[in-house]
């Protein structure tokens, strides 16, 4: 049962990963969905059905080989886009591109995967060397950027990816020696137990897919939990004005779970629309920028609107935030104060 674990989890969570984060967006999110291809492709190859799917010419090694180098390079790119480089080095991706061309040609010579067989050697070591300066970058920059960095969910992610790809190459050395060893006559029989044969490589593959869900998981949960705290504020608006709503309520929004960048931006302009269609009841001055006099002010707006008191046509300022981000916070204030309000208003409190 361990054994199955060790083998499919890896490739199930990469591919958990890759799908939820969809397809398109910025260039550092292109460049994460092909370390998550890659990293997919190269461990759903190593699963003993898809393994033995492809034959006993184990192409299904060289299938995995080429995932991670293509991972291996487009962590590099990441890691030079998030230090400011449109893009990582021109000649890593010849380099890479060069070094699996080599592969597949001493792939096609090599009798069996045997260490002592022809060829087999020199084939470990290029695809060592295939990897070894992306590697290097990744771990360079993303010590470099993790010092750096002011969100504290993207150091811990950076972090993690590092320690999982200095565990990958520890693997790739290990691999290396193995190879050689045959050749020089000598033994290393360490390199063929549980431990660095299968643990290293599991861990390394788990610490680099846990630090690039980290930011997407994180950057989730708080788009949900900003969508449940609007709530409040959004259905009083809504039921003063059903118009402002591209569709009416559904699930609970603790049910909400996809769309949730979209369905949160509908939200705030919703917000926003119901506030512009409740300033003829709102008094002057009332807006003074802090979410507790926003919040009353929206109450009483409401009361007035509800009471029949006739709507007066008169500029009135709305405070809000400086960007969609800071709007966003500063409405969820609003709602938390104004769902305090509402609950201390009801009958009997």
């Amino acid at each position: 049962m361990a054994e199955a674990v060790r083998e499919w989890a890896p490739a199930l969570l990469a591919w958990v990963l890759l799908v939820s984060r969809g397809r398109g967006g910025d260039p550092a999110r292109r460049r994460v969905h092909w370390v998550l291809f890659g990293l997919a492709c190269s461990l759903t190859a190593q699963l003993p059905p898809v393994y033995a799917a492809l034959g006993d010419g184990h192409l299904a090694r060289l299938l995995s080989h080429a995932g991670m180098v293509l991972a291996a390079w487009a962590g590099q790119e990441f890691m030079a886009g998030l230090t400011g480089h449109a893009r990582g080095a021109r000649w890593q991706a010849w380099w890479a591109a060069g070094a699996f061309a080599l592969m597949c040609r001493l792939f096609a010579l090599m009798p069996d995967l045997r260490p002592q067989s022809p060829w087999v050697m020199e084939y470990c070591l290029v695809y060592a060397a295939a990897q070894l300066p992306a590697l290097l970058t990744v771990i360079g920059f993303g010590l470099r950027y993790a010092r750096e960095a002011g969100d504290a969910v993207l150091r811990v992610s950076l972090r993690l990816v590092v320690t999982g790809t200095a565990l990958c190459l520890l693997y790739l050395l290990n691999k290396s020696i193995l190879a050689v060893a045959p050749r020089l006559d000598a033994s290393f029989a360490f390199g063929r137990t549980v431990l660095p044969s299968k643990v290293l490589p599991t861990t390394a593959y788990l610490l680099v897919l846990l630090g690039a869900a980290l930011p997407a998981a994180a950057g989730w949960l708080r788009r949900h939990r900003q969508f449940r705290r609007l709530g409040p504020l959004w259905r009083a608006l809504y039921r003063a004005d059903p118009a402002i709503a591209l569709d009416p309520p559904g699930v609970p929004d603790v049910l909400v779970v996809r769309d949730l960048r979209l369905r949160l931006y509908r939200r705030v302009i919703e917000i926003r629309d119901g506030l512009l269609a409740l300033r003829p009841y709102r008094s002057p001055g009332s807006a003074t920028g802090t979410a507790a006099a926003e919040a009353a002010a929206i109450a009483a707006a409401l009361r007035a609107r509800d009471g029949g008191v006739p709507p007066a046509d008169r500029p009135v300022d709305v405070a809000g935030g400086a960007d969609l981000a800071g709007d966003t916070e500063f409405l969820a204030e609003v709602s938390d104060v104004y769902r305090s309000l509402s609950r201390s208003a009801r009958p009997g409190r």
